[in-house]
C-alpha cells in the first residue's frame, strides 16, 4: 500500500511538471486536457509566483498575433477547470519586449499581489503609452479582459456550482446515454 501511495504521488507530479512546461511552452489546449489532471490544485503558482492565468497570458503574449485565439481559449478552458481569476501573484515581475526590434521600449510589471484582472489591466494601461509598438497585444488583453468578465457572469449566483474533473470517456459514455433517451 505504501509503495502504490508513493507510486501515485510520483504520477501526480510528474502530471504537475507536464501541465507547467504544456502551459509554458504554449501547448494547445487540446494537449492539456489530455493529461490527467483530475485532484489538480488549480490554485497552485508557477515557481515564479505567477498564478495559472496571469503565467497564461504572459505566455501567449510572447506568441505571434494569428496564435492570440488560441490563448483565449485555453484561458477560457482554465477558468472552466478551476484556475482562479481571483488569485493573487505572490511574487515576480514581467517585463516584455522585442529583442529584433531595439527601438521599441519594453514593457514592465511589478506582479506581486495582481489577480489575472489586475494584471491584464495594468499591463494594457502600460502598452498604451506607446500603442503604436502594442496594438495586437493590447487588443489581445482587452479580449482577455472581456473573458474573464464572461467567466463572472458564467460564475454567479445561477451558476451550476464548482466544477471536478471527471475521464473523458465518462462524459462520453454521458452524451451516449442522453442522446439514446430522445
Amino acid at each position: 500500500p505504501i509503495r502504490e501511495e508513493a507510486g501515485l504521488i510520483l504520477a501526480q507530479m510528474a502530471r504537475i511538471e507536464l501541465f507547467w512546461i504544456f502551459l509554458d511552452d504554449f501547448y494547445s489546449v487540446e494537449a492539456l486536457k489530455k493529461l490527467n489532471l483530475e485532484g489538480f490544485d488549480w490554485s497552485s503558482r508557477h515557481a515564479g509566483g505567477q498564478t495559472i492565468l496571469v503565467r497564461h497570458v504572459r505566455n501567449t503574449l510572447g506568441q505571434p498575433a494569428e496564435k492570440f485565439v488560441d490563448g483565449l481559449e485555453t484561458l477560457d478552458w482554465l477558468i472552466r477547470s478551476g484556475a482562479s481569476i481571483e488569485q493573487t501573484c505572490t511574487r515576480g515581475e514581467f517585463s516584455f519586449g522585442w529583442t529584433d526590434l531595439p527601438d521599441v521600449p519594453p514593457v514592465s510589471l511589478q506582479v506581486e499581489g495582481l489577480n489575472a484582472i489586475s494584471f491584464a489591466r495594468a499591463l494594457q494601461k502600460k502598452m498604451r503609452e506607446t500603442l503604436e509598438h502594442w496594438k495586437d497585444e493590447e487588443a489581445f488583453l482587452a479580449k482577455v479582459l472581456e473573458s474573464l468578465a464572461e467567466a463572472f457572469t458564467q460564475s454567479g449566483p445561477n451558476a451550476a456550482g464548482p466544477r471536478v474533473s471527471i475521464h473523458e470517456g465518462i462524459a462520453e459514455l454521458w452524451e451516449t446515454s442522453l442522446a439514446a433517451k430522445d
